[in-house]
Protein backbone atom coordinates (compact mmCIF):
# COMPACT_ATOMS: atom_id res chain seq x y z
CA UNK A 1 0.00 0.00 0.00
CA UNK A 2 1.40 3.30 -0.81
CA UNK A 3 2.33 5.48 2.58
CA UNK A 4 0.53 9.29 2.59
CA UNK A 5 3.11 11.59 2.55
CA UNK A 6 2.63 14.49 5.09
CA UNK A 7 4.87 17.11 5.03
CA UNK A 8 5.07 19.38 7.89
CA UNK A 9 6.59 23.21 7.67
CA UNK A 10 7.71 24.93 10.68
CA UNK A 11 10.07 28.14 11.57
CA UNK A 12 12.52 26.82 13.71
CA UNK A 13 14.01 23.04 15.69
CA UNK A 14 14.61 25.40 18.51
CA UNK A 15 12.93 23.83 21.35
CA UNK A 16 9.59 24.81 22.11
CA UNK A 17 6.11 23.32 22.36
CA UNK A 18 5.36 23.48 19.11
CA UNK A 19 8.51 21.22 18.22
CA UNK A 20 7.88 19.45 20.97
CA UNK A 21 4.32 18.42 19.76
CA UNK A 22 5.20 17.85 16.20
CA UNK A 23 7.66 15.35 17.79
CA UNK A 24 5.49 13.13 18.98
CA UNK A 25 3.17 13.08 16.14
CA UNK A 26 5.94 11.94 13.99
CA UNK A 27 6.89 9.60 16.56
CA UNK A 28 3.59 7.89 17.21
CA UNK A 29 1.81 8.27 13.71
CA UNK A 30 1.35 4.72 11.82
CA UNK A 31 4.52 4.59 10.01
CA UNK A 32 2.77 1.84 8.41
CA UNK A 33 0.14 4.62 6.91
CA UNK A 34 1.83 7.61 6.74
CA UNK A 35 5.55 8.68 5.71
CA UNK A 36 6.24 12.30 7.67
CA UNK A 37 8.40 14.84 6.34
CA UNK A 38 9.97 17.84 8.29
CA UNK A 39 11.28 21.10 6.52
CA UNK A 40 12.22 23.96 8.95
CA UNK A 41 13.18 27.43 7.41
CA UNK A 42 15.80 27.78 10.11
CA UNK A 43 17.49 25.22 12.38
CA UNK A 44 17.05 23.98 15.62
CA UNK A 45 18.84 21.46 18.54
CA UNK A 46 15.59 19.18 18.17
CA UNK A 47 17.16 18.63 14.68
CA UNK A 48 19.09 15.13 15.59
CA UNK A 49 15.57 14.47 17.79
CA UNK A 50 13.67 14.51 14.85
CA UNK A 51 16.30 12.58 12.72
CA UNK A 52 16.44 9.84 15.28
CA UNK A 53 13.34 8.89 15.12
CA UNK A 54 14.11 8.52 11.14
CA UNK A 55 12.24 11.22 10.03
CA UNK A 56 13.76 13.24 7.14
CA UNK A 57 14.60 16.68 7.96
CA UNK A 58 15.22 19.70 5.31
CA UNK A 59 16.99 22.90 7.08
CA UNK A 60 15.82 26.28 4.37
CA UNK A 61 18.08 28.53 6.29
CA UNK A 62 15.41 31.79 6.28
CA UNK A 63 18.08 34.73 6.37
CA UNK A 64 15.26 37.42 6.16
CA UNK A 65 12.29 38.31 6.80
CA UNK A 66 10.91 38.62 3.40
CA UNK A 67 13.63 35.47 1.63
CA UNK A 68 12.58 34.95 -1.43
CA UNK A 69 15.46 32.75 -1.87
CA UNK A 70 14.36 30.64 1.15
CA UNK A 71 11.01 30.82 -0.60
CA UNK A 72 12.32 28.83 -3.77
CA UNK A 73 13.91 25.97 -1.99
CA UNK A 74 10.85 25.76 -0.34
CA UNK A 75 9.02 25.21 -3.42
CA UNK A 76 11.84 22.82 -5.07
CA UNK A 77 11.81 20.59 -2.00
CA UNK A 78 8.09 20.57 -2.02
CA UNK A 79 8.27 19.54 -5.99
CA UNK A 80 10.74 17.07 -5.11
CA UNK A 81 8.70 15.42 -2.06
CA UNK A 82 5.37 15.86 -4.15
CA UNK A 83 3.36 15.13 -0.86
CA UNK A 84 -0.14 14.39 -0.22
CA UNK A 85 -0.58 16.75 2.54
CA UNK A 86 1.34 19.71 3.78
CA UNK A 87 0.69 20.50 7.42
CA UNK A 88 1.80 24.05 8.55
CA UNK A 89 2.39 25.98 12.03
CA UNK A 90 2.10 29.65 13.62
CA UNK A 91 2.57 32.37 11.17
CA UNK A 92 5.63 32.50 8.96
CA UNK A 93 5.69 28.92 7.92
CA UNK A 94 2.18 29.20 7.69
CA UNK A 95 2.26 32.09 5.25
CA UNK A 96 5.29 30.83 3.26
CA UNK A 97 4.42 26.89 3.27
CA UNK A 98 1.14 27.50 2.16
CA UNK A 99 2.15 29.59 -0.60
CA UNK A 100 4.28 26.95 -2.10
CA UNK A 101 1.74 24.20 -1.35
CA UNK A 102 -0.48 26.59 -3.70
CA UNK A 103 2.51 26.70 -6.25
CA UNK A 104 3.27 22.81 -6.07
CA UNK A 105 -0.52 22.00 -6.33
CA UNK A 106 -0.53 20.37 -2.68
CA UNK A 107 -3.80 17.90 -2.84
CA UNK A 108 -4.33 18.69 0.83
CA UNK A 109 -3.16 22.13 2.52
CA UNK A 110 -3.48 22.31 6.52
CA UNK A 111 -2.46 25.03 8.86
CA UNK A 112 -2.03 25.33 12.35
CA UNK A 113 -2.69 27.82 15.11
CA UNK A 114 -0.91 26.94 18.63
CA UNK A 115 -1.39 30.59 20.09
CA UNK A 116 -3.87 33.60 20.87
CA UNK A 117 -1.32 35.78 19.57
CA UNK A 118 -1.86 38.98 20.51
CA UNK A 119 0.94 40.46 18.63
CA UNK A 120 -0.88 40.14 15.54
CA UNK A 121 -1.63 43.68 13.55
CA UNK A 122 -4.31 43.78 11.36
CA UNK A 123 -2.16 43.26 7.62
CA UNK A 124 -1.25 39.48 9.66
CA UNK A 125 -5.23 38.67 9.64
CA UNK A 126 -5.48 39.44 6.33
CA UNK A 127 -3.01 37.00 5.34
CA UNK A 128 -4.26 34.08 7.30
CA UNK A 129 -7.64 35.16 5.32
CA UNK A 130 -6.14 35.40 1.82
CA UNK A 131 -4.50 32.16 2.05
CA UNK A 132 -7.08 30.62 4.10
CA UNK A 133 -9.36 30.16 0.94
CA UNK A 134 -6.47 27.85 -0.32
CA UNK A 135 -6.68 25.53 2.89
CA UNK A 136 -8.54 22.80 3.92
CA UNK A 137 -8.40 22.91 7.66
CA UNK A 138 -6.90 25.17 10.44
CA UNK A 139 -6.07 23.29 13.53
CA UNK A 140 -6.31 25.37 16.75
CA UNK A 141 -4.59 23.29 20.05
CA UNK A 142 -7.20 24.62 22.23
CA UNK A 143 -10.40 25.83 22.41
CA UNK A 144 -9.51 29.22 23.56
CA UNK A 145 -6.86 29.39 20.21
CA UNK A 146 -10.11 28.51 17.76
CA UNK A 147 -12.18 31.59 19.99
CA UNK A 148 -9.69 33.82 19.30
CA UNK A 149 -9.24 32.89 15.47
CA UNK A 150 -13.02 33.18 14.94
CA UNK A 151 -13.74 36.63 15.88
CA UNK A 152 -10.76 37.66 13.18
CA UNK A 153 -11.41 35.03 10.17
CA UNK A 154 -14.56 35.62 8.95
CA UNK A 155 -16.05 33.30 6.96
CA UNK A 156 -12.86 31.01 6.97
CA UNK A 157 -13.49 30.43 10.69
CA UNK A 158 -15.88 28.10 9.31
CA UNK A 159 -11.88 25.38 8.65
CA UNK A 160 -11.13 25.73 12.21
CA UNK A 161 -11.55 22.72 13.93
CA UNK A 162 -9.49 21.70 17.89
CA UNK A 163 -6.92 18.99 18.17
CA UNK A 164 -5.50 19.43 21.79
CA UNK A 165 -2.22 18.77 23.16
CA UNK A 166 -0.96 15.43 24.33
CA UNK A 167 1.37 14.02 26.50
CA UNK A 168 3.84 10.98 26.44
CA UNK A 169 2.90 9.59 30.20
CA UNK A 170 6.02 7.05 30.37
CA UNK A 171 8.49 9.46 29.58
CA UNK A 172 7.29 11.34 33.43
CA UNK A 173 7.01 7.90 35.12
CA UNK A 174 10.77 8.62 37.33
CA UNK A 175 12.04 7.75 40.59
CA UNK A 176 10.02 10.09 43.10
CA UNK A 177 13.48 10.05 45.81
CA UNK A 178 14.47 13.51 45.14
CA UNK A 179 17.54 15.15 45.82
CA UNK A 180 17.34 18.55 46.93
CA UNK A 181 18.38 18.95 50.50
CA UNK A 182 15.96 19.07 53.34
CA UNK A 183 13.61 22.05 54.07
CA UNK A 184 14.55 23.53 50.93
CA UNK A 185 11.42 24.43 48.80
CA UNK A 186 11.59 24.91 44.66
CA UNK A 187 9.54 26.58 42.03
CA UNK A 188 10.60 26.08 38.81
CA UNK A 189 9.32 27.18 35.48
CA UNK A 190 10.38 26.28 31.70
CA UNK A 191 10.00 28.90 28.70
CA UNK A 192 12.26 30.77 26.11
CA UNK A 193 12.93 33.76 27.81
CA UNK A 194 11.05 36.52 25.63
CA UNK A 195 9.05 38.93 26.78
CA UNK A 196 5.36 37.04 26.13
CA UNK A 197 6.34 34.32 29.17
CA UNK A 198 6.27 36.81 31.69
CA UNK A 199 9.32 36.08 33.55
CA UNK A 200 10.03 39.17 34.85
CA UNK A 201 6.98 38.81 36.69
CA UNK A 202 7.72 35.50 38.24
CA UNK A 203 10.90 37.59 39.74
CA UNK A 204 8.76 40.48 41.09
CA UNK A 205 6.59 37.75 42.89
CA UNK A 206 9.41 36.26 44.13
CA UNK A 207 10.85 39.12 46.40
CA UNK A 208 7.12 39.28 47.76
CA UNK A 209 7.36 35.30 48.85
CA UNK A 210 10.75 35.52 49.85
CA UNK A 211 9.84 37.85 52.35
CA UNK A 212 7.79 35.09 53.80
CA UNK A 213 9.23 32.08 52.96
CA UNK A 214 13.39 32.45 53.04
CA UNK A 215 14.18 28.82 51.82
CA UNK A 216 12.73 28.85 48.44
CA UNK A 217 14.78 28.59 45.35
CA UNK A 218 13.00 29.48 41.79
CA UNK A 219 14.55 27.66 39.09
CA UNK A 220 13.87 28.59 35.51
CA UNK A 221 15.02 26.66 32.30
CA UNK A 222 15.35 28.29 28.87
CA UNK A 223 17.06 30.24 26.78
CA UNK A 224 15.99 33.29 24.98
CA UNK A 225 17.06 37.44 24.07
CA UNK A 226 16.23 38.50 27.76
CA UNK A 227 18.32 36.45 29.81
CA UNK A 228 20.95 39.30 30.53
CA UNK A 229 18.07 41.60 31.03
CA UNK A 230 16.55 38.96 33.45
CA UNK A 231 19.40 38.17 35.32
CA UNK A 232 20.14 41.78 35.92
CA UNK A 233 16.69 42.48 37.27
CA UNK A 234 16.92 39.26 39.83
CA UNK A 235 20.26 41.20 40.97
CA UNK A 236 19.18 44.57 41.43
CA UNK A 237 16.40 43.11 43.76
CA UNK A 238 19.02 41.03 46.01
CA UNK A 239 17.72 37.80 45.01
CA UNK A 240 19.96 36.95 42.90
CA UNK A 241 21.17 34.29 45.13
CA UNK A 242 17.60 32.48 45.03
CA UNK A 243 17.76 32.44 41.34
CA UNK A 244 19.34 29.91 39.25
CA UNK A 245 19.22 30.95 35.65
CA UNK A 246 19.65 26.72 33.94
CA UNK A 247 19.56 27.61 30.54
CA UNK A 248 18.87 24.96 28.12
CA UNK A 249 17.67 21.61 29.16
CA UNK A 250 16.38 18.57 27.66
CA UNK A 251 15.51 16.85 30.73
CA UNK A 252 13.20 19.11 31.94
CA UNK A 253 10.80 16.51 33.67
CA UNK A 254 14.52 16.71 36.15
CA UNK A 255 13.56 19.63 37.22
CA UNK A 256 10.19 19.17 37.47
CA UNK A 257 10.61 16.22 39.67
CA UNK A 258 12.74 17.77 41.83
CA UNK A 259 10.01 20.91 42.08
CA UNK A 260 7.55 21.73 45.23
CA UNK A 261 5.33 24.14 42.92
CA UNK A 262 5.81 24.77 39.23
CA UNK A 263 4.31 28.04 37.91
CA UNK A 264 3.44 29.32 34.23
CA UNK A 265 3.39 33.43 34.17
CA UNK A 266 2.74 34.29 30.18
CA UNK A 267 0.83 37.01 28.69
CA UNK A 268 -0.30 34.75 26.17
CA UNK A 269 -0.35 30.92 25.35
CA UNK A 270 -2.05 28.42 23.21
CA UNK A 271 -2.24 25.34 25.40
CA UNK A 272 1.23 25.57 27.37
CA UNK A 273 3.20 22.02 27.65
CA UNK A 274 4.55 23.12 30.91
CA UNK A 275 1.12 22.46 32.17
CA UNK A 276 0.46 19.51 31.07
CA UNK A 277 4.04 18.23 31.96
CA UNK A 278 3.81 19.10 35.76
CA UNK A 279 0.73 17.57 36.33
CA UNK A 280 1.53 14.34 34.76
CA UNK A 281 4.33 14.25 37.53
CA UNK A 282 1.28 15.22 39.91
CA UNK A 283 3.06 18.61 40.83
CA UNK A 284 0.83 21.78 41.73
CA UNK A 285 0.68 24.71 39.20
CA UNK A 286 0.29 28.04 39.57
CA UNK A 287 -0.46 29.27 35.92
CA UNK A 288 -1.92 32.54 34.66
CA UNK A 289 -5.62 32.76 33.01
CA UNK A 290 -4.24 33.11 29.38
CA UNK A 291 -5.25 31.00 26.41
CA UNK A 292 -5.87 27.72 26.85
CA UNK A 293 -4.78 26.76 30.32
CA UNK A 294 -8.16 27.09 32.02
CA UNK A 295 -9.01 24.17 30.08
CA UNK A 296 -6.12 22.14 31.97
CA UNK A 297 -6.23 24.25 35.06
CA UNK A 298 -9.45 24.48 37.18
CA UNK A 299 -8.73 27.30 39.66
CA UNK A 300 -8.80 25.72 43.30
CA UNK A 301 -8.95 21.43 41.85
CA UNK A 302 -6.31 20.99 39.61
CA UNK A 303 -4.04 24.27 39.84
CA UNK A 304 -4.38 28.24 40.77
CA UNK A 305 -5.41 30.42 38.20
CA UNK A 306 -4.05 34.03 38.39
CA UNK A 307 -4.48 37.29 36.65
CA UNK A 308 -1.43 37.94 33.72
CA UNK A 309 1.27 40.61 35.43
CA UNK A 310 -0.63 40.31 39.34
CA UNK A 311 3.14 39.69 41.24
CA UNK A 312 0.49 39.62 44.65
CA UNK A 313 -2.10 36.86 43.13
CA UNK A 314 0.77 34.89 41.84
CA UNK A 315 3.25 35.28 45.15
CA UNK A 316 -0.30 34.35 47.18
CA UNK A 317 -1.19 30.98 45.64
CA UNK A 318 2.84 30.49 45.84
CA UNK A 319 3.15 30.65 49.53
CA UNK A 320 -0.02 28.94 49.82
CA UNK A 321 1.41 25.82 47.85
CA UNK A 322 4.35 25.64 49.94
CA UNK A 323 3.07 25.93 53.14
CA UNK A 324 0.48 23.18 52.79
CA UNK A 325 2.01 20.30 51.50
CA UNK A 326 -1.14 18.16 51.87
CA UNK A 327 -3.26 21.00 49.81
CA UNK A 328 -0.24 20.91 47.19
CA UNK A 329 -0.39 17.09 47.40
CA UNK A 330 -4.14 17.03 46.79
CA UNK A 331 -3.88 19.53 43.88
CA UNK A 332 -1.11 17.75 42.06
CA UNK A 333 -3.41 14.07 42.06
CA UNK A 334 -6.24 16.00 40.67
CA UNK A 335 -4.36 17.30 38.52
CA UNK A 336 -2.58 14.33 37.25
CA UNK A 337 -5.66 12.61 37.03
CA UNK A 338 -7.52 15.07 34.45
CA UNK A 339 -4.36 15.25 31.81
CA UNK A 340 -4.57 11.79 32.22
CA UNK A 341 -7.75 11.26 30.87
CA UNK A 342 -7.73 13.87 28.66
CA UNK A 343 -4.21 14.74 26.81
CA UNK A 344 -3.00 11.50 26.14
CA UNK A 345 -0.66 11.54 23.20
CA UNK A 346 -2.88 8.88 22.16
CA UNK A 347 -6.08 10.94 21.86
CA UNK A 348 -3.93 14.06 19.76
CA UNK A 349 -2.33 11.48 17.30
CA UNK A 350 -5.71 10.23 16.34
CA UNK A 351 -7.41 13.13 16.07
CA UNK A 352 -4.58 14.16 13.49
CA UNK A 353 -4.87 10.81 11.93
CA UNK A 354 -8.41 10.67 11.57
CA UNK A 355 -8.54 14.22 9.80
CA UNK A 356 -5.49 13.47 7.38
CA UNK A 357 -7.66 10.56 6.05
CA UNK A 358 -11.10 12.45 6.27
CA UNK A 359 -9.02 15.47 4.10
CA UNK A 360 -8.11 13.17 1.31
CA UNK A 361 -10.59 10.88 1.09
CA UNK A 362 -12.89 14.19 0.51
CA UNK A 363 -10.40 15.12 -2.10
CA UNK A 364 -10.39 12.00 -3.95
Amino acid sequence: MKKIKVCFVLGTLDVGGTEKQLLLLCKYIDREKFHPFVISLRGGRMKNDFTKENIPVFVIGKKYRFDLIALFKLILILNRIKPDILHTFMFTSNTWGRIAGIINGVPVIVASERSTDLWKKKYHFFVDRVLGFFTDKIICNSYSVMERYRSVLGNISRKLVVIRNGIEFQTFETDKSGSKRKNEKIVFTASRLSPEKGIRFLIESARIVLRQKENVKFLIAGEGPLMTELKYLADRYGIEKQFIFLGYKNDIQNFIEKSDVVVLPSLWEGLPNLVLEAMAMRKPVVATNVGGTSEVVKDGITGFLVNPGDIQQMAEKIILLLSDEKLAEEIGKKGYEFVKGNFDVCLMVYGYRSLYETLLTRRK
